[in-house]
């Protein structure tokens, strides 16, 4: 499918719809054929998504979110052409600010026992690489990210709250003295790097393997360039990798490595882990000062259910799950490394 996507720069959508309201204008969008059909699809804790269905029986995919945290919609959108020019992902048909729609794609899902396989992390890695090496395809202005910045924007605001829910500080503010000093234990571990364009929320649920078993990528709101190492680790993390499942992954990313640059890649790998664990913990702790930015309690519940059965709908129990993994990630990279 070839890139050429109607652009609209007229903004419409407003954070404070709700969505049937959405669902209005998304019927009044120029490029449907015929009578269509809308409906939302749940999982994702930041962004509206909708399937549509139009007269000609096409599939579409509609994806409605604002900018926040390291998610800045008009390099989610470059993302996106650029993922599909390298055939890493679908085609962008329409965008306007704040609203982007993209062609369906028709695949199967990954699933997260499926990231324990050897030969699966090896494919991974391979249509990785292809991204990391496509910065030729991105034609337009996209994010940088660094995720101990991240993190420490996080802390910043858990520390003094935020203006739109009374400035009332963080229940986890206890935290945050011991996770800077984490932070910047692990941020020293990587050494000098050439950025790459990178996903940066490598996790199963953005996998998809198409019908000719190829994989694609999809929900590029972390979308930037960055350390490609990134993308590795934060994959192992979600794998649950050991040191051997780790050391062949690295293996197959960089064929031929000495034993020092093992070593070295090695360490900035469980860096990256860690700091990806308590990346996921303190994004939870900032979302939950103002969970309802744009979603309604109704869509938090029905999205963390699907995503998180058996835990409290709603995000703060998104904390009890992820800091576990988190602490024995960084017990991993404390015992390994640290002084």
């Amino acid at each position: 499918m070839p890139d050429n996507p109607v652009i609209n720069e007229l903004s419409v959508v407003r954070r404070s719809w709700t969505p049937e309201e959405t669902i209005a204008h998304i019927r009044t969008l120029p490029i449907w054929t015929g009578e269509i059909s809308v409906e939302q699809k749940f999982g994702g804790l930041q962004n509206r998504t909708f399937f549509v269905t139009d007269g000609d029986s096409q599939r579409s995919v509609v994806r409605v979110g604002f900018d926040q945290y390291r998610t800045r919609q008009t390099a989610v959108v470059e993302c996106v052409r650029a993922a599909h020019r390298l055939g890493l992902g679908p085609a962008l048909l329409y965008a306007e600010p704040n609203l982007s729609i993209t062609a369906f794609q028709q695949g199967s899902g990954m699933t997260l026992e499926q990231m324990g396989d050897p030969a699966i992390i090896r494919a991974i890695i391979d249509r990785m690489k292809v991204l990391h090496e496509g910065s030729h395809a991105v034609h337009e202005t996209i994010s940088y990210w660094w995720p101990f910045d991240t993190i420490r924007r996080y802390l910043n605001i858990c520390e003094t709250g935020k203006p739109s829910t009374g400035n009332i500080p963080s229940a986890w503010a206890d935290r945050i003295p011991r996770y800077r000093r984490i932070v910047d234990e692990l941020e020293a571990a990587i050494g000098p790097f050439h950025p790459k364009f990178t996903h940066n929320d490598m996790v199963f649920a953005n996998m998809i393997f198409r019908p000719d078993g190829e994989l694609v990528f999809i929900d590029w709101d972390g979308g930037a360039y960055g350390h490609p190492l990134w993308d590795l680790a934060e994959m192992l993390m979600w794998a649950e990798a050991d040191e051997g499942l780790t050391r062949m992954a690295l293996a197959h990313y960089y064929p031929g490595m000495s034993a020092g640059e093992e070593e070295r890649r090695l360490k900035e790998v469980y860096a990256f882990q860690a700091a990806a664990g308590l990346r996921l913990v303190t994004e939870t702790m900032e979302n939950e000062l103002d969970p309802y930015y744009f979603l309604t309690p109704a869509e938090i519940g029905e999205s963390m259910k699907l995503t998180l059965p058996g835990e409290k709908p709603e995000l703060a129990g998104l904390i009890d799950l992820i800091d576990p993994r988190f602490e024995e990630l960084w017990k991993q990279y404390r015992e390994r490394y640290s002084r």
